[in-house]
């Protein structure tokens, strides 16, 4: 059985990402239907490959089609925003990687490329009615040899260390800090309020109780009954201006008035406490993996960015209007 060998691969469009997810697609409303009016024309190249304006539309229809079934509203409205803007940078980073493929002379098996169209085909049979088998092996063809330069050029360069493993640990024991506190709340964001909360301060400086001067002043209903104490909280559960002064003062620190929305508070931190606890030097095996996996994660973003970019400064690209 001959094995595939890249000499030139046709523009395909970047459809496996979309189907290694199990995206119920609609491709033919938007890939057709859907197409504004273009007149095909070279509009990306790269080196000696070129795109059309045609092929960057039928991709553009095709991740569309991908946003509109994972994201909705506001959020959908900004994917699409950064799709435009993403899209032709999208475009030409294939066409290197297609390129370098070239000269790594990679070779792809039959069987290999048979057995994913068997698979996506398993799970998206309406393909077979819109992309000829042929067609498909193309696509994956070009998804695998992408897949591999990355494996070889990027993955196999990255080395994680055991000290690596450990800062990654403490890194997230940082963000699962818990602070239990207190706070004084006085309505308004005016001059009066503002005196009010300072004299408060001043008392409290002096010696007098939280949990008494809460009781007895605080504007926040759950006073009668908490005294002020709110207890451990986490990131995530207060507005940002009570939150960020809260996680950033010391155990019995006392703060000077924040406002937020809901008037002038005095905040007191009374402990802090690490949810889920580990010792980042005695990892069992599978929490070791999870921040193994959290620093290959990182550094492959990294190497990855480098690597284009130095294909990049190899290339002729042009990308026309």
């Amino acid at each position: 059985m001959k094995p595939h060998r890249i000499a030139t691969i046709a523009f395909a469009l970047t459809l496996l990402v979309a189907l290694s997810f199990l995206v119920d697609l609609s491709f033919p409303s938007l890939a057709w239907a859907g197409r504004r009016r273009i007149v095909d024309r070279v509009k990306i190249r790269v080196n000696d490959r070129v795109v059309t304006a045609l092929e960057v539309e039928e991709l553009r229809n095709i991740k569309i089609n991908v946003l509109k079934s994972r994201f909705k509203g506001k959020i959908l409205k900004e994917k699409l925003v950064s799709l435009e803007k993403e899209l032709e940078n999208s475009v030409v980073e294939d066409l290197l990687l297609e390129s370098h493929a070239e000269r790594l002379n990679l070779e792809i098996g039959d069987k290999q490329i048979e057995n994913r169209v068997d698979r996506i085909l398993r799970r998206q049979p309406s393909l077979a009615e819109i992309y000829s088998n042929q067609q498909l092996k193309s696509l994956v063809l070009k998804d695998i040899l992408r897949q591999r330069v990355l494996a070889l050029e990027v993955d196999s360069r990255i080395r994680i260390t055991d000290n690596d493993i450990v800062i990654t640990c403490r890194e997230a024991q940082g963000k699962d800090k818990e602070v239990d506190v207190g706070h004084i709340l006085i309505r308004g964001n005016g001059e009066d309020s503002l005196k009010k909360i300072s004299a408060l301060r001043e008392r409290l400086e002096k010696g007098d109780e939280f949990e008494a001067l809460a009781l007895a002043h605080s504007q926040d209903p759950s006073a009668k009954q908490n005294k002020g104490r709110l207890g451990f909280i986490s990131k995530g559960q207060f507005v940002k201006n009570f939150e960020a002064v809260a996680f950033s003062l010391p155990v019995g620190g006392l703060s000077q008035p924040v406002s937020t929305q809901f008037g002038f508070h005095l905040i007191r931190v009374f402990s802090t406490r690490i949810k889920n606890r580990r010792e980042c030097g005695k990892l069992d095996r599978a929490a070791r993996q999870v921040f193994r996996n959290q620093v290959f994660a990182r550094l492959r973003k990294n190497r990855l960015k480098a690597f284009l970019s130095g294909l990049r400064k190899k290339a002729e690209i042009k990308i026309f209007n």
